[in-house]
Parts: C-alpha cells; structure tokens; sequence
C-alpha cells in the first residue's frame, strides 16, 4: 500500500511509518523491500514488460507495485521462488485486484531476470549527471541504490559516545578530520532507539553533509550569537547549533513538521525557541526580529538525498516536468532568500542551503543577492567522491553589510 501510494506523489517515508508492522524484524523487511524496489523500479519495469509483452501504462497501478515486489525479491533477496510468486498472487486478493492473479502469475514466471547494472534513475537525471558529472555521475547513482549509511551526531562527547557503542559490541567511527566539535559518527544499521545513549539523549541522527552546512553558519559567528534556522524541520541543523552554544530560534511553516524537532530537543536537552513562521508572509511575533545569523535551508527537489529518499528520483521523470519543477522552486526561494536577508544584523552571516544536486537551485540562486560570498560548502559529486556516503548539499555563506 505505501508504495502505491508513492505512485500518486506520497512520501514513502511517511506512508511506511504508518502502514509498516510493528514487530521491528518484520518493520525493517518492510522498509527494506519498499526502498530497494524503488532504487531499482527502471530494471524491475523493464522486466515487467518483457514478461507481459505490454506496455507499462496499460497494467493496474496496484498490478504493477505487485509485480515489482515480486520481481524485486526474486532477484535481490533470499526469498524462495515459489514463495514470492505466491506471496503475489495472494496479494491481488488483498489489493482487490484478484481477476489479476494469473497475469502476475504468468509474468513472474515469464519474465526475465532484472538488469542490475541499469542505472536505477529516469532517464532525465542519468543525462544531466553524466554531462555534468563524467564517470562519478555513475559512482554516484551506484552509492544512492545501496542502502544509506547510518550516521549519529554526538551532543558532546564523541570519544565517550564511541567507547559505549564499542562496550555494546558496537562499531562507531567518526568522520573527518579531529577539531573542537564533536564529528557525525558512522555506525552499523539499526534500530536507533536502542542504541547506546540513545534515552539519555546522547545524539540524534544527522548525515554529515548537513552538519557540515550548520557548520558553515557556526563558522561565521561569535561565541554565544543569536541565530534563526528560518526552515528548521527536521531539526538536525537547529540541534547542532544549539549544542555549540549558539541562542537558537527554530520556526517552520507547518507545526506538524516541527512535531520531531520539539521531541528530540526535549530529549537531548537542546535549548531551542520553536514557533510557526510562514516566511514568504511573516506576521506575528519574531516576524521583525534580527539575528546575528541566519539559516536559509530552503524546500528544495531533495535530489542531493535520493539515497535515502528514492522515491524523489522518480517524481519528475520527463525533462519538461523537471525543467519546470526546478524552475518554480528556483522562484520559491530567492523569493525566500530576500526575505529572510532582511532578518540579519548589520554585518552578520546568512547561510543558503539546499539539499538538491541542482545547480538551479543552489549557485543560480544564490546569484541573486548580491552580498559578499565568505564560503562554501559542496557535497555533490563534483566535489566528494559518491563512495564516501554523504548527501549532496551545497551552502552559500554570504556577510552582511554595516556592522562595526
């Protein structure tokens, strides 16, 4: 069910945390099966086809994620034929879709074994990244259909948060290079609520990319310095800055969104001023304030975190629709940025950031302030190699004017 309702623009994220079992083995092969047959539904559809000798569009939509499954644990897990075959076919009953059995029958039996050295990517994004990318364009699009790596945040104390994983039997590696703040923490998949520290609050799950972009505005700033992440949910970015001292103000547009942010501040003892804010037409309390710093993490494609989120990839499959997505939220966010440009203190710091491959959406629009660029962060292909397993983000930090 979640992964037809991926087929009309839902979020599977948000459809799995609804409709997944409870009993965590069974929640993890859920989650499993739904991403995988979403990093690989080019070579799954292919197979499709060529069982059923039809196009694609003329097979029920339910039909189609039955087959896909089926197809998809036939070739890329340990499910024994048989069983995935009448796992499928007991599925059309349960998907109502019943007169359908013997078709995904025939099919399964029929079609071809999926191609995995098929991008995994519509047609659209394998060019563009190519062109810009070369041959990392394909490293990249292999990391993103391997599962996501797991990363953790330490709220203080990196050595002592590795040395509990490790008394746990437990493997936590930090990322990068030692400095004065706690690195993200690599550790083996999981059930992150029964981690070590994970009750007494110890970290919260952030990739290293985005604590490289809070990292940028913390950069910029003065000990102890007000700050507004203007677009904060989920969080992670207002929890970083928070555990480096900084006074944190953190708004979104929709409290639902805000919902995780609250919880996991409250349980990591981070000190954060969360409200609604609808930027593009603030009114209210804090609509006039100033800050020493801003963060603009702006709604953006998501194209940078396709290996967590596959079913972004497939939601502007044409060229058209993807020029046209890019280009209305290219729009969204200038408009965004010279609003919230208006909320920095004379000679503080402004951070742009996007979590999107795009160059429409990070450098084009970062063009259209004309303050001075102090750095930069870029971790898309053409600046970090895929294999390290860090999203794709790229951030602006731009100096205001004035100040002393």
């Amino acid at each position: 069910m979640a992964l037809i309702a991926a087929e009309t623009g839902a979020h599977i994220e948000d459809e799995l945390a609804l409709l997944a079992p409870h009993e965590p083995g069974d929640r993890a092969l859920a989650w499993n099966l739904a991403l995988g047959v979403l990093r690989r539904r080019d070579a799954l559809d292919a197979a499709i086809v060529a069982g059923a000798k039809r196009s694609l569009r003329t097979i029920d939509p339910a039909v189609r994620v039955i087959l896909r499954c089926a197809l998809y644990e036939l070739a890329f897990t340990r499910t024994p034929a048989h069983a995935a075959v009448d796992q499928a076919v007991a599925m059309t009953r349960r998907l109502n879709v019943g007169h359908a059995a013997p078709f995904v029958n025939a099919v399964l039996r029929n079609a071809p074994a999926p191609d995995p050295t098929l991008p995994g990517f519509p047609d659209v994004l394998v060019s563009r990244w190519r062109a810009r990318w070369g041959e990392r364009a394909d490293a990249w699009m292999a990391a993103c259909n391997q599962p996501a790596p797991l990363y953790l945040v330490p709220r203080e104390d990196e050595a002592g948060l590795c040395r509990s994983f490790q008394h746990a039997g437990l493997v936590a590696t930090p990322v990068g290079e030692p400095g004065v703040r706690p690195r993200p923490l690599s550790v083996p998949p999981g059930l992150v609520t029964a981690f070590p520290g994970f009750a007494e609050g110890r970290f919260w799950v952030m990739d290293p990319a985005a604590v490289s972009v809070a990292d940028l505005l913390a950069d910029g700033l003065p000990e102890g310095a007000t700050v507004l992440d203007a677009c904060a949910a989920p969080g992670g970015k207002s929890l970083r800055l928070a555990s480096l001292g900084f006074a944190v103000t953190a708004t979104d547009s929709r409290a639902d969104r805000l919902v995780r942010l609250e919880e996991n501040a409250a349980r990591v003892g981070a000190r954060l001023d969360v409200s609604v804010m609808d930027w593009t037409a603030p009114e209210g309390p804090g609509a006039d304030a100033l800050y020493d710093g801003v963060l603009v993490d702006a709604p953006c494609s998501g194209l940078g975190t396709v290996r967590r989120h596959p079913d972004i990839r497939w939601r502007k499959s044409t060229p058209e629709l993807l020029v046209g997505h890019l280009k209305a939220l290219a729009v969204r966010q200038a408009a965004l940025l010279h609003q919230l440009k208006r909320r920095v203190k004379p000679g503080g710091v402004l951070v742009y950031a996007v979590c999107s491959t795009e160059p429409e959406e990070g450098e084009a629009v970062a063009r259209t302030l004309s303050w001075p660029v102090e750095a930069t962060v870029d971790t898309t292909p053409a600046r970090v190699d895929p294999a390290l397993g860090a999203d794709a983000h790229v951030a602006f930090r731009f100096r205001a004017p004035g100040g002393s």
